[in-house]
C-alpha cells in the first residue's frame, strides 16, 4: 500500500522495520526476498539493518547464518571507513557496531557456545571497538559459566575502571557470579545445597549424580562431607543411612577415615581424644567455619548413634582448639554464658553437659564458683524465627531431668540461668560429670 502512494519510496528505516517483523515471526524466505529488493532499489542496509537480521537468525538458532550477515556488515564497515571522515568513523565503530558484537556475543553465549562468545570477545578488542557496560556484563556470565570466575571479577573492574557505572542487574550478576565464585574457592558450597535439596526429597539417583559430576570437577569439599554426614544423622531409616553413607564413601575425604577409625572410648577417653587432635591437626588449613560445621555434625551424629562418651571426648577437643570460639565466655567477673544457638541438637547438649562438667572440675580444684551462667539457646526475645526450638527443647529437657536450678527468665524463654548457692550445690554433685552420657 505505501508502494502505491504518490510521491512516496521507501528508504533504509522502513525496510528495516519490516525485516525486522518478518524475522519475528521467522518468515526468512520472504526476508531474502525482501533484501534483494532493498538492493534492486538502491537502499543500502544501514547497521540497524544487520543487527535486526543478526538478532533474528539467533532467536532461530540460526547461527551460521547470524555469523554470515556479522561478516557481511563488516564488510560493510570497512567501506565506509574510506568514505566517511574521522569521527563518523568512530562513531560506528565504538557505537552502532559495538550493539553487533554484544548482539553476537550474546548468542552465542545462550547457545552455550561459550569459548565462540570469548573469541568474539577477544576479536572485538583486537578490532578496536570499545566494550560497553552490556558487553560487560554478558562476558561475566560467560566467563561465570566457563569457570573462569576470577577472569569474571578483573572484566568488572575493568568496567568500573572505564567509568561504566554499574546499575541493579549488573550488580546482580556480581552477587551470582561472586556465589559461584566461593562455589569453587570454598570448594562447593552451591553444589552442596541442591545437594542436600535432593537428599530430603530422596531423590537418591539425582543426588548420586550430581556427587559425581561434583567429583569429576575435583571439588571435594568438606562442606559437602558435612552435609552428608548430617543428612545420614537425620536419615529416617537404615536404608536413607545407607545410601548416605556410600555418598560419604565416594567423597575420598579424609573425614570419612576420621569416623571409620574412630576407637571406643577408653577408661578416660584420651584414646578417642588423641584421635580427634590429630584429625584436626590435619584440617588446619581448613576455615574455621567448615571446621565448625564438621565438628558439629561429627558430634551430633555420635551423640545420636549412641557414641555419647565418644561425642564428648571430640567436643573436648573442639573446645580446646577454640574451634567454636563463643561457646563459653565470662561476661563479667564470675559471670558466664554458655552459647549453644550455632549448634545442632546433639552437639549442643553434648556442649552443655560437658561445659557444666569442667564448672565442676574447677570448683573442686579452686574452691571457686561461678555467681551466675546464662545457657542461650538463640531462642527468646532475640529470635525472628517463630515455632519451637530442638535445640531449646532437648536443653531444658537435660536440666530438668537432672533437677538443675536453672529457670527462664520473663520474656527470654530461650535463655536459661542459674546463679547463686542454689547454683553451686547442684555442680558439686556427682552426676554433673556424667550428664553427657544420658
Amino acid at each position: 500500500m505505501a508502494k502505491k502512494q504518490p510521491d512516496f519510496k521507501h528508504d533504509d528505516y522502513t525496510y528495516t522495520t519490516m525485516l525486522g517483523s518478518l524475522g519475528r515471526a521467522k518468515q526468512f524466505g520472504a526476508i531474502n526476498k525482501l533484501l534483494n529488493e532493498m538492493v534492486r532499489e538502491g537502499v543500502r542496509p544501514n547497521t540497524v539493518t544487520y543487527n535486526r537480521l543478526i538478532h533474528s537468525y539467533g532467536r532461530a538458532n540460526y547461527l551460521k547464518e547470524a555469523m554470515n550477515v556479522f561478516n557481511q556488515m563488516q564488510s560493510l564497515d570497512a567501506s565506509l571507513t574510506l568514505r566517511t571522515s574521522y569521527s563518523a568513523r568512530w562513531l560506528i565503530r565504538d557505537v552502532l557496531l559495538t550493539v553487533t558484537y554484544n548482539i553476537m556475543i550474546d548468542l552465542h553465549a545462550k547457545a552455550r557456545n561459550y569459548q565462540s562468545a570469548l573469541k568474539l570477545y577477544r576479536d572485538m578488542q583486537s578490532a578496536g571497538f570499545k566494550p560497553d557496560k552490556v558487553t560487560y556484563s554478558i562476558v561475566m556470565v560467560v566467563l561465570g559459566h566457563c569457570g573462569y570466575l576470577e577472569e569474571a571479577e578483573g572484566v568488572f573492574a575493568k568496567m568500573e575502571e572505564e567509568n561504566w557505572v554499574p546499575d541493579e542487574p549488573v550488580y546482580g550478576l556480581l552477587v551470582d557470579l561472586w556465589g559461584k565464585l566461593v562455589t569453587w574457592r570454598r570448594r562447593g558450597i552451591r553444589r552442596c545445597l541442591v545437594l542436600g535439596t535432593f537428599l530430603r526429597v530422596n531423590k537418591i539417583s539425582e543426588a548420586s549424580e550430581l556427587l559425581q559430576n561434583m567429583l569429576a570437577l575435583g571439588l571435594r569439599p568438606l562442606q559437602t562431607y558435612t552435609l552428608l554426614l548430617s543428612c545420614c544423622t537425620d536419615g529416617r531409616s537404615k536404608l536413607d543411612m545407607g545410601f548416605c553413607g556410600q555418598l560419604m564413601a565416594r567423597t575420598g575425604h579424609p573425614a570419612h577415615m576420621f569416623l571409620l577409625k574412630m576407637p571406643s572410648a577408653g577408661p578416660d577417653g584420651q584414646n578417642v581424644r588423641s584421635h580427634a587432635n590429630s584429625f584436626l591437626d590435619l584440617m588446619h588449613s581448613e576455615d574455621r567455619e567448615s571446621k565448625r560445621g564438621l565438628v558439629d555434625a561429627v558430634v551430633d551424629f555420635l551423640h545420636k548413634s549412641g557414641l555419647k562418651e565418644e561425642a564428648g571426648s571430640v567436643w573436648e577437643v573442639a573446645a580446646q582448639k577454640n574451634v567454636f570460639p563463643d561457646a563459653l565466655r565470662e561476661k563479667s567477673r564470675s559471670y558466664w554464658l554458655i552459647n549453644l544457638h550455632v549448634m545442632s541438637e546433639g552437639t549442643a547438649v553434648t556442649a552443655l553437659s560437658r561445659t557444666l562438667a569442667w564448672f565442676r572440675k574447677q570448683m573442686l580444684v579452686s574452691g571457686c564458683s561461678p555467681a551466675r551462667i546464662d545457657i542461650v539457646t538463640g531462642w527468646g526475645r532475640r529470635s525472628r524465627v517463630t515455632g519451637t526450638s530442638m535445640v531449646r527443647q532437648a536443653v531444658e529437657e537435660l536440666l530438668n531431668v537432672f533437677g538443675s536450678p536453672f529457670f527462664t527468665e520473663s520474656g527470654n524463654s530461650g535463655c536459661f540461668v542459674g546463679c547463686g548457692e542454689a547454683l553451686n550445690r547442684w555442680l558439686v554433685q556427682s552426676y554433673v560429670e556424667r550428664m553427657h552420657l544420658l
